[in-house]
């Protein structure tokens, strides 16, 4: 038998070579589609309205957001942007073609959820966390692992109430109400941007049916009395 030539054993061996890796890569396109599509699946159950706005206990309306907030950042770290991973977890499908009918503005319930999201994952960016293995197992669990830099480094965030329970009882179970930011000292006052935030959730909510107009003045009226 013909011993094969180092020319035709180079060929051979780059042609599996090449194979390997077209199947590698082929293989992980794979694994990151599915995992993407998890993500969304898991988004759309946080955001459903039995869970987004009706949570039996404030602990778990607390852990969800966390994982909302990691699930936004490991999508983010797969090539999907926030708002796009959001979309995806509402169900809105990507409008490919642009048409001449009227634009019109998304449900309410929709806008306070993307709000809610958006907002709380710049806060997640600003306190310096990456998407990285530790702190998105973290936040799988529901837990926001301590501020990795910054002024407060090494100390944990806190969830916030923008409307406090004192105001209206039960808005701790509410995730559209939560804020994650830095430690606060004790009692110290909402700032002028918190307290137009809540404000303007509290007439949101009303909007879309959440809570009664009567809710909303006595919650807008609570949040305009002067800080003692």
């Amino acid at each position: 038998m013909e011993t094969p030539s180092p020319r035709y054993i180079l060929t051979r061996a780059v042609f599996w070579i090449a194979l390997l890796v077209a199947g590698l890569v082929g293989f992980s396109f794979v694994k990151k589609k599915q995992r993407q599509a998890a993500i969304s699946a898991e988004l759309a159950s946080i955001t459903s309205d039995s869970s987004f706005f009706q949570q039996f206990y404030a602990e778990d309306a607390r852990k969800a957001l966390v994982r909302a907030i990691g699930l936004l950042a490991e999508a983010n770290s797969l090539g999907v942007p926030p708002d796009v991973a959001i979309d995806r977890g509402l169900g809105i499908q990507p409008k490919f073609f642009a048409t001449n009918a009227k634009h019109d503005d998304p449900p309410i319930r929709e806008r306070i959820i993307r709000a809610c999201l958006r907002s709380n994952y710049q806060n997640f960016l600003m306190l310096g966390y990456k998407a990285d293995f530790q702190t998105l197992y973290s936040m799988k669990q529901g837990d926001l692992p301590f501020i990795p830099s910054g002024p407060q480094s090494g100390s944990k965030p806190e969830i916030a109430l923008l409307i406090p329970s004192a105001i209206s009882p039960g808005m701790e179970k509410v995730i559209a109400n939560l804020l994650i930011r830095p430690p606060q000292p004790a009692g110290q006052p909402a700032s002028a941007i918190e307290i137009a935030t809540a404000k303007q959730l509290a007439c949101d909510l009303a909007d879309a049916r959440l809570i009664e107009e009567p809710v909303r003045d006595q919650i807008l009226k609570d949040l305009s009395k002067p800080v003692p």
